[in-house]
Order: structure tokens, then C-alpha cells, then sequence
């Protein structure tokens, strides 16, 4: 199995927040991405700082939603890996 690399886990994350338009919790972005609470919590907040997510207060909850630049990112991220895939260079 190979080992995913950062980009690819946050290109996970944010297809988990894509097939949930309605917002997902940090538990289910963590079962949807196969990576530990601990692990993913970090990740939500970079791509938060990055625009990639924005995160929404309702209660005690906080739901995690992909913004337009999130999904740009996973259109480009999309692009690059069939370019790669290709030109015969994919990994995997």
C-alpha cells in the first residue's frame, strides 16, 4: 500500500466535505479520510487558513464546509494526477 502524502490526505479531507454540502463534523471527516482525530484536527485548521474550508458554529458543534477555493484545489489536484497518470510518472 502506498504511503499518502500530505496533499493527498488534504485532497481527501476536502472530497469528504464535498460530498457533504451540508457540513460534516470533525469525527465524520476523520472516519471519510481514514486518518485519527488527532491527525485531522491540525489539517482543518491549515485548510482553514487557507481558504480551502470555513468552519460554521451551530450549538456546540462546528461544521467544517468546503468553500469555492477548496473545490478549485480539488479540481487542479484532479488535473495534475491524470496529467501524471499519463505521462506514466503516477506512483501507484
Amino acid at each position: 500500500m502506498k504511503k499518502r502524502s500530505r496533499i493527498d490526505i488534504y485532497a481527501d479531507i476536502l472530497e469528504v466535505l464535498k460530498r457533504r454540502p451540508e457540513g460534516a463534523l470533525v469525527t465524520r471527516i476523520s472516519y471519510g479520510a481514514g486518518l485519527p482525530l488527532d491527525r485531522v484536527k491540525p489539517m482543518l485548521e491549515t485548510l482553514a487558513n487557507f481558504g480551502l474550508l470555513s468552519i460554521r458554529t451551530a450549538g456546540d458543534s462546528r461544521f467544517h464546509h468546503i468553500t469555492r477555493r477548496g473545490l478549485e484545489f480539488l479540481d487542479a489536484y484532479r488535473k495534475l494526477q491524470g496529467f501524471m497518470t499519463y505521462l506514466g510518472t503516477d506512483q501507484s
